[in-house]
């Protein structure tokens, strides 16, 4: 009888040393525990700002230069520098919203009208 309580003392230790030592170890791969979180890529990597070769201008101020308001689809293509309007030319400009006007989340740029 006490063979056999011992026998399952020991078989519980044992599974629940392998249930713990078998659990997700959050610096998995990194022997030392050392885990180096991910970074931004290099600045040499990304994308160009185009708020510099692009001005501001609000929906009134696209229109008044015969232009029209072109929305991001969500891909953030209009924010890259080399990103074409219909036409093929380079947006006029980024738009910003006006006094009450309402913030475009995704943003929109001010594009030529085709000719």
């Amino acid at each position: 009888m006490a063979m056999t309580m011992t026998t399952r003392f020991l078989s519980l230790m044992t599974m629940i040393g392998l249930l713990t030592t078998g659990c997700a170890n959050k610096t998995a791969g990194d022997p030392k525990g050392d885990a180096v979180p991910p970074s931004d890529p290099p600045a040499s990597e990304q994308p160009a700002s185009t708020d510099a070769e692009r001005p501001p201008l609000t929906t009134a101020e696209c229109e008044a230069k015969s232009g029209r308001v072109v929305g991001d689809i969500g891909d953030g293509a209009i924010h890259r520098p080399d990103y074409t309007c219909e036409g093929g030319q380079k947006p006029i400009g980024s738009i910003k919203p006006g006094e009450g006007e309402p913030v475009a989340i995704e943003g929109s740029v001010c594009c030529p009208n085709p000719a």
